[in-house]
């Protein structure tokens, strides 16, 4: 009879337990929110299934998805277990991936990424100085995500090579890897009443806001989504289609901005404007990268989503001014 494999020493994690199937398994749960459509999705029948959401119960001590309307629910511990699954699956994909004779130092022709504004301004200012000296030949073509972008046709067909985005159910045939999570903050400027009182709730909804323009008519920005999930609502006296302008206007008016703190902290020190924690609990904004299965092996594409979360590790720098002092 053969000898059973030592145990782990107390306090390790015996990873034997755990394969990537699980771990696609409970991604594709995630995505579907439903056994029998899950079980499909992977090729694999529904007993097999259960069965891989069972042992994964037991790794973890908690339920993971609960029986709803229409399928099942991800209990909080699941929620906060889908960036690490996502990542460790997207890492396994780049372990498999047979190596390719991409040199980014020979790389020609254009990669295209389509993202938002209202990032860290210093995010593409940092990724275009990663491509320019690892990659002098190649160029980046950026896509603002706008009402006629159909990014995961885009993505699809090759137009688009990646896409940064934060919403909340993005297309699930698409590969997903977390990229950054981004605290909730108000900013104003620092001549408004509630810079020198304090902001409460109830200021709060009583302001003017300044928001995006809304990319179709009637569309609910992220914010104004997790808001009226609350129950709330906020009066947006401007909308502007250029969100880095938005911080100039607060200079002059009595207008909030609700956004993340790495756009905020950008701005913060080289203008005369407040930041202020967001007096209503809401999630931070999650962002994410978005490419097509049939990019997953794309040399190309693999490396720049390798430069693009550099990017997002790479220390901010604080304000307009460096590029003044850059210039000398």
């Amino acid at each position: 009879m053969p000898a059973s494999p030592p145990a782990a020493p107390p306090g390790s994690t015996d990873l034997s337990r755990l394969s990537l199937t699980d771990i696609q398994a409970f991604v594709t749960l995630l995505d579907t929110l439903h056994v029998s459509r899950a079980a499909i999705r992977l090729g694999m029948g529904q007993p097999q299934l259960s069965g891989r959401l069972a042992r994964l119960r037991r790794l973890t001590g908690d339920l993971l998805f609960a029986r709803g309307p229409g399928g099942v629910v991800p209990t909080a511990t699941a929620l906060s277990l889908e960036a690490p699954a996502r990542e460790m699956l997207a890492q396994a994909e780049h372990f498999l991936a047979p190596p390719d004779e991409f040199d980014p130092r020979k790389a020609r022709g254009t990669l295209h990424l389509a993202a938002p504004d209202y990032l860290d301004p210093m995010l593409l200012p940092r990724l275009a100085g990663r491509l320019r000296t690892a990659a002098p030949a190649l160029a980046l073509s950026v896509h603002p995500l706008t009402d006629d972008l159909d990014y995961a046709q885009k993505l699809g067909d090759g137009r688009l090579d990646l896409v940064i985005a934060n919403w909340p159910d993005p297309p699930a045939q698409l590969h997903r890897l977390p990229l950054m999570e981004d605290e909730l903050v108000v900013m104003m400027g620092s001549h408004h009443p509630l810079a020198r009182r304090g902001l409460t709730a109830q200021a709060y909804l009583q302001a003017r806001h300044a928001a995006p323009t809304a990319m179709r008519p009637g569309l609910r920005s992220t914010v104004d989504a997790m808001l009226a999930r609350l129950g709330h609502t906020r009066h947006i006296a401007l909308e502007c289609p250029v969100f880095s302008l938005i911080p100039y206007v607060l200079t002059q008016t009595d207008l909030l901005l609700t956004t993340g703190r790495r756009f905020t902290d950008f701005f913060a020190s080289s203008l005369p404007v407040s930041v202020m924690p967001l007096p209503i609990p809401l999630p931070s904004l999650q962002y994410y990268l978005l490419w097509h299965p049939r990019a997953r092996r794309d040399g190309p594409v693999r490396w720049l989503r390798e430069q693009i979360a550099a990017s997002v590790r790479a220390p901010a720098v604080s304000s307009p001014d460096t590029y003044s002092s850059s210039r000398g």
